[in-house]
C-alpha cells in the first residue's frame, strides 16, 4: 500500500503520459450536448469534443461527476493508500470541490481507515496538473500529506498565465463578457487576454490583430514584472496543435531550447467556456 496517493479530475488537462508516469488517478467530469451527455475523457476525446462542437454547432455544458461514480471512485483510489489528496480546480467555479467533501466525510464514516484530503486549488487546468505532479514527486520523497498540501499550495503561484482566446461567443455564452463587447469585439478583432485571479479566470487587457498575436503575447511576458528571465519556463496549453507548434517555436527562439516545461490540451470542461482556437502560456514568476 502507497502512504499517499494523489487524484485529479478532467478539469486538470493532465497529459495521459503523465498520469502514468507518476501514478496519479483520474476522475471524470461530463459533458452534455443538448440531451446527450458524455464521460469526460472516458466516453469523449478532447478531439471528439472539439469535432462535435464544430459539427452541431451546439454550445456545450459541463457538470459535475456523478455522485455514486465520484464516491465509488474516491473510495477505490482511497484502498490504495493510507492517505489520499484529491485536487479539485476552483470551488468558486465548479461544484465538484464541495461534492468531493462531502463524500470525504461519508467515506470517513463508514470506512473510518480512510483518510481522503479535498484540495481547493483554487485555479484550472495545467495549474492543477502542476501541483498533482510535484505532490507526487514529494510523496515518492517521503512527504507527509499536511507537507505536501503545505507546499503544493506554495507551488500554486510559481506560475502565471496569459490566456488567448479566438471565439469571444463563447465567453459571451458563459457570461464572462457581454454580447455587445463579444460582436465588437469579432468585428474590430479585438482578443481579450485573460489570466487567473482569487479562483476565477478574468480579462486581463486587450490585444489587436490575430496576426502578430502571439509576438504582442510574447512582449507581454517579457515586460512582465513577475517573469523570471534568468530561469525562463513554460507551459503552453492549446486547443489548437498547430497554434501550440507555432508559440512553442517562437518561445525556443526567443528564450532557447528546453524552456518548455510541459505541454497539454484544453479538455472539454476549458474548453466549453474558450472553445476551439485558445491557448494558454504559463510562465514562471521570479
Amino acid at each position: 500500500m502507497n502512504k499517499i496517493g494523489i487524484v485529479v479530475d478532467t478539469g486538470a488537462d493532465m497529459p495521459p503520459e503523465l498520469l502514468e508516469k507518476y501514478g496519479i488517478g483520474m476522475i471524470n467530469f461530463m459533458v452534455n450536448f443538448g440531451d446527450e451527455s458524455y464521460s469526460v475523457g472516458a466516453e469523449m476525446s478532447n478531439a471528439q469534443f472539439y469535432e462535435k462542437i464544430r459539427e452541431t454547432g451546439i454550445h456545450p455544458k459541463t457538470a459535475q461527476t456523478p455522485y455514486q461514480e465520484m464516491y465509488d471512485r474516491l473510495l477505490e483510489e482511497a484502498k490504495k493508500c493510507e492517505t489520499l489528496i484529491f485536487f479539485t480546480i476552483s470551488a468558486k467555479a465548479s461544484g465538484q470541490n464541495h461534492t468531493a467533501q462531502m463524500i470525504a466525510k461519508e467515506l470517513k464514516e463508514e470506512y473510518p481507515e480512510t483518510d481522503i484530503r479535498v484540495f481547493d486549488t483554487e485555479s484550472f487546468s495545467v495549474y492543477v496538473a502542476d501541483a498533482a505532479i510535484y505532490a507526487a514527486q514529494l510523496a515518492k520523497e517521503g512527504a507527509e500529506a499536511d507537507e505536501i498540501i503545505e507546499k503544493c499550495r506554495e507551488r500554486l503561484n510559481y506560475w502565471e498565465v496569459y490566456l488567448l482566446v479566438d471565439d469571444l461567443n463563447y465567453l459571451e455564452k458563459v457570461g464572462r463578457i457581454t454580447k455587445t463587447a463579444a460582436i465588437v469585439g469579432s468585428l474590430l478583432d479585438i482578443k481579450p487576454v485573460l489570466t487567473i485571479r482569487n479562483g476565477l479566470i478574468e480579462p486581463l487587457l486587450k490585444l489587436r490583430g490575430k496576426k502578430k498575436m502571439l509576438k504582442k503575447l510574447i512582449g507581454l511576458i517579457k515586460e512582465d514584472a513577475s517573469f523570471d528571465p534568468i530561469n525562463p519556463e513554460f507551459i503552453v496549453v492549446h486547443s489548437d496543435e498547430d497554434y501550440a507548434a507555432e508559440t512553442i517555436s517562437l518561445l525556443e527562439e526567443e528564450f532557447g531550447q528546453g524552456v518548455i516545461y510541459m505541454k497539454s490540451e484544453f479538455g472539454p470542461i476549458i474548453g466549453t467556456h474558450t472553445g476551439p482556437g485558445a491557448l494558454a502560456v504559463l510562465f514562471r514568476k521570479k
